[in-house]
């Protein structure tokens, strides 16, 4: 994915008042197939997939053998076989980490299939028209986290509704060569090209935790980035409740114009209490807002604390930062 086409400004604009056009080049794709399937994934994501209907997705995180967050993946139920789906910036060791795991898998097939897609996506309040252009059937009646392959121009076209801005978002995977026509059609119909900084904003926004950011040291686990309900009762990796510190989202004084960077310590009283994992400025709330791992006696909303050695003040909130826009448009 391209960090940005224009400026992250107006492509964030773009992506919270109308339409914007993403390219996910780069995506993971692993097509598990077979009688041993919903074992494999049972095995290997820290969700069971027994209970998907063809046409559904599902979230579920892939751990490292040491219980570190390797990938958060959506996890595609389709007729025959279930399509993982791997953000761009994990992508290649999750799908390394999903066919060495197959090697204990001999009644499960586990092939990367990312060639043989080209992977597009429109987010914003009105993306589900340029989505209804492309469906059989009223755009309404598509659920979060469902998907439907239709025909278009002759070709296969899956399209599913897994947004990650918080607004309106539908995901569409076409055979591979035929991405180029349909990025020239999305724009056609108003679509905008944005880049994955303005994405990160939104996602921050409304509170989608980012691996990519938050876990960029290797060694964050689902418990470091709030994700333990990800995890089933019974796949907690051993140490998981020892963590002394937990995650919070914060947001800055209106002083604080440049983001920290990740491991900028904030302090209460010129004591360390944790530090930054991950900060964003967001145009719509004006501020500087983040997330940060703190000790668990200072875990809690509304803590004040300074941010290193500038003193700004930052105070943790609830999330999400905002209400999307999307909320107040009604799909017709």
């Amino acid at each position: 994915m391209k960090s940005a086409y224009t400026n992250t400004p107006d492509e964030y604009a773009v992506l919270r008042a109308s339409c914007g056009l993403l390219d996910y080049t780069g995506i993971g794709l692993v097509r598990v197939s077979g009688p041993g399937a919903i074992g494999f994934l049972g095995h290997v994501a820290t969700r069971g997939v027994e209970f998907l209907l063809e046409g559904q997705s599902m979230t579920a995180l892939l751990l490292r053998e040491d219980g570190t967050l390797l990938s958060e993946v959506l996890i595609h139920c389709h007729t025959g076989h279930y399509l993982v789906e791997i953000w761009p910036a994990q992508a290649a060791e999750a799908t390394e980490h999903l066919l060495a795991g197959a090697a204990f898998a001999p009644d499960a097939t586990v092939q990367d299939v990312s060639a043989e897609y080209d992977v597009l996506a429109v987010e914003g309040p009105a993306s589900f028209r340029v989505a209804q252009r492309y469906l059989p059937f009223p755009v309404a009646s598509m659920g979060y986290r469902s998907f439907v392959t239709t025909d278009h121009d002759g070709r296969p076209l899956t399209i599913s509704r897994t947004g990650v801005t918080g607004e309106y978002g539908y995901k569409f995977f076409a055979q591979a060569g035929s991405g180029a026509a349909l990025r020239a059609e999305f724009i056609a119909l108003g679509a905008v090209e944005c880049g994955k900084d303005a994405v990160d904003v939104c996602r921050m926004e409304v509170r989608f935790a980012s691996v990519e950011h938050e876990a960029a040291d290797g060694d964050a686990t689902a418990f470091d980035l709030g994700l333990q309900w990800m995890i089933e009762p019974g796949k907690e990796p051993a140490g998981a409740a020892d963590h002394v510190r937990r995650p919070v989202c914060w947001v800055g004084a209106e002083e604080l114009t440049q983001r920290p960077e990740r491991g900028t310590a904030l302090t209460v009283s010129d004591a360390e209490v944790g530090v930054v994992t991950h900060a964003v400025w967001s145009p719509r709330l004006g501020r500087v807002i983040g997330t940060a791992q703190v000790d668990t006696a200072v875990a809690a909303s509304g803590q004040e604390f300074a941010l290193g050695e500038s003193g700004s003040a930052l105070r943790t909130i609830s999330a999400p930062f905002l209400t999307a826009t999307s909320l107040d448009v009604p799909l017709d």
